[in-house]
């Protein structure tokens, strides 16, 4: 078997069992890897014999392939209900309560420094301002 056969073979065992994204993304890695192992001096007899039969290979890419969809289509169900509409973010509950941790402080700092810049001015301008009525007052 030659490297065209082996990859007409693969090809035409994923096509129509997995999206056409995955087919290229699998044909184009062995490809790759026959190619890198060729320039590493190996034969590429020697590589295909390693590899083994295509249609075995299509079969695990297959498999593996259902259950990361599976996986990935209930993501998008939970994530499509969320803030956010692309793939659900799981942190660990450490993680989550460091960025709770931060948004807190940032809010309070955003506050103070927004505090920090208009009461120099407003508390003057009240103290007048109840000074004059004040006085009108009398």
């Amino acid at each position: 078997m030659t490297r065209f056969e082996f990859t007409k073979i693969l090809r035409k065992t994923l096509s129509g069992r997995v999206s056409h994204e995955i087919v290229n993304e699998n044909v184009a890695y062995y490809e790759t890897y026959i190619d890198t192992e060729i320039k590493k001096g190996r034969s590429e007899r020697e590589i295909l014999q390693e590899l083994g039969d295509p249609r075995l290979l299509a079969k695990t890419i297959i498999d593996t392939t259902d259950e990361r969809e599976t996986v990935l289509e209930d993501d998008a169900k939970t994530s499509s209900r969320g803030f956010f509409s692309g793939r659900l973010v799981r942190l660990p509950v450490w993680l989550f309560m460091l960025v709770a941790v931060l948004a807190v402080i940032l809010i309070f700092h955003v506050v103070g420094f927004v505090l920090s810049l208009v009461l120099p001015i407003a508390v003057p301008v009240a103290l007048v301002v109840l000074a004059v009525r004040y006085f009108r007052r009398k």
